[in-house]
């Protein structure tokens, strides 16, 4: 009978010991539910491969990536209005925000029938943006765009252009 207990004892311990490396096994193999979370309702839309640049083509494809642990960056266009610069009462609009993008990242922001840039900058140390456009409304200024390059063979592009919201 003390046989059977010690194998009992025996069994249950591999079976313990089985599951806890299994479970540290899972949690090696990486996984971001955090980054899975901010593909779903179309915020793939404004995501990319933080490691290739490239865009996601469905949520699916997005939360895929970021729950395998892969890494996101957001570049988007934020149309809502603010004052043109502190002392000013006239209406502006557009931010641009990025984020993953990496330290100094070059950006450029684009005007749907100019062809010089807009704005230019980098992103900070962190790999974000956070600029407002300073587009005026009482100029028209129908849609823009953003880049950013974060190395010489990658582009991000936010598209389609963002709209005004001025009107």
């Amino acid at each position: 009978m003390d046989r059977l207990k010690v194998l009992l004892v025996v069994a249950a311990l591999a079976v313990a010991v089985s599951v806890v490396a299994a479970g540290s096994a899972a949690a090696a193999k990486g996984g971001n539910s955090d980054n899975a979370h901010a593909c779903q309702q179309a915020g793939h839309e404004n995501l990319f491969e933080a490691e290739t640049g490239s865009p996601f083509k469905n949520a699916g494809d997005c939360a895929s990536h970021g729950g395998k642990g892969g890494t996101l960056a957001l570049l988007e266009i934020d149309p809502s209005r603010h004052n043109c610069d502190p002392v000013s009462t006239d209406q502006c609009w557009g931010t641009l925000e990025g984020s993953g993008l990496g330290a100094n990242t070059p950006w450029a922001v684009h005007v749907v029938g100019m062809t010089d840039l807009w704005m230019t900058g980098n992103a900070d140390a962190s790999g974000n943006v956070d600029v407002n456009l300073m587009l005026p409304c009482n100029v028209g200024f129908p849609a823009v765009w953003a880049t950013a390059n974060p190395s010489p063979s990658e582009m991000i592009e936010t598209e389609p252009p963002t709209a005004s919201t001025c009107h």
